[in-house]
């Protein structure tokens, strides 16, 4: 129940814009493995000895799976505010972001996959999420 407790305390809107932040960093960090696979690779022709350069090469192929794991969680985290961010508008009355959090519901990993809401405007109550 924490995630219910934290969208409780920040809101639809803060807790939405986190959740777009945390997806961008993910991609930045995808960003950043890129980089240092780059060169890593560039560095490998400079070593003389063969187990200088088998290290950098290896370096470098985790570095490009860090930076695949990284757009991969960037991809889903995206994904998940867009799903939540299309269904936040009341079916009612066509208010967004107006509501109240009923209830909430995690995967094993603790990430918010649904949410009850009601509309602070009209009342109306629908499910965000799945």
């Amino acid at each position: 129940m924490d995630a219910l407790h934290t969208l409780r305390r920040l809101g639809f809107r803060r807790w939405y814009e986190r959740l777009l932040i945390e997806a961008h960093a993910w991609l930045v960090t995808c960003f950043l493995a890129l980089v240092l696979a780059v060169a890593l690779f560039e560095s490998h022709d400079q070593t003389g000895m063969l187990t200088a350069r088998i290290a950098l090469i290896s370096s470098a192929l985790f570095s490009v799976l860090g930076a695949w794991a990284a757009y991969r969680r960037y991809f889903l985290t995206l994904q998940r505010a867009e799903i939540f961010g299309e269904k936040a508008v009341c079916p009612q009355c066509g208010t967004y972001a107006k509501l109240d959090i009923e209830s909430v519901r995690e995967n094993n990993a603790g990430e918010v996959i649904r949410v009850d809401v009601c509309c602070r405007k009209c009342r109306c109550q629908w499910q965000m999420g799945e």
